[in-house]
Order: C-alpha cells, then structure tokens, then sequence
C-alpha cells in the first residue's frame, strides 16, 4: 500500500543519515550490524508518527492501534 512504502522509504532514509554515514563502516558484516541494530530500534523503541505514535513491533503484536495515539505523560521541562 502507499502508506508502507513511504514508511520503508523514511526508514532507509532514516538508516542512511543516522547511522551508514555517521558510522565507520568497513566491510560487509559492520554494514549488516549497523543495520540490524538500527531496524530493532526502529521497530522496538521510536514510536512512529505514521502509526499514531506507537511502535511498530507494538502494533504487529496488536498491542497497539495505530490510530490511536499512544503518548506518554508529558514531561514538564523547564523554561529558563
């Protein structure tokens, strides 16, 4: 669907800038470790904008709506 297209077009955007070129990558199995560490966090800790802010493992699992938001308690940040 479009929908799954965009969210694997961010994500191998996402890769590329947040890890591949900000990583040292030598060879081959450096590349395959940074991108498996990088599609576990992906998938298990960020929630995504996409899926309503929850995460995408959370809602594979059905654990979470992805049209129903999922935000944490605010946190009050200080102002100065």
């Amino acid at each position: 669907t479009p929908g799954q297209n965009g969210v694997r077009e961010r994500a191998f955007q996402s890769l590329k800038y947040e890890r591949l070129y900000r990583e040292q990558i030598d060879d081959a199995l450096d590349l395959v470790r940074e991108a498996d560490a990088y599609r576990a966090e992906f998938n298990t800790v960020r929630p995504h904008q996409a899926l309503a802010w929850n995460r995408p493992s959370d809602v594979h699992r059905g654990l979470a709506d992805p049209t129903v938001p999922n935000f944490p308690e605010p946190e009050i940040l200080p102002t100065t």
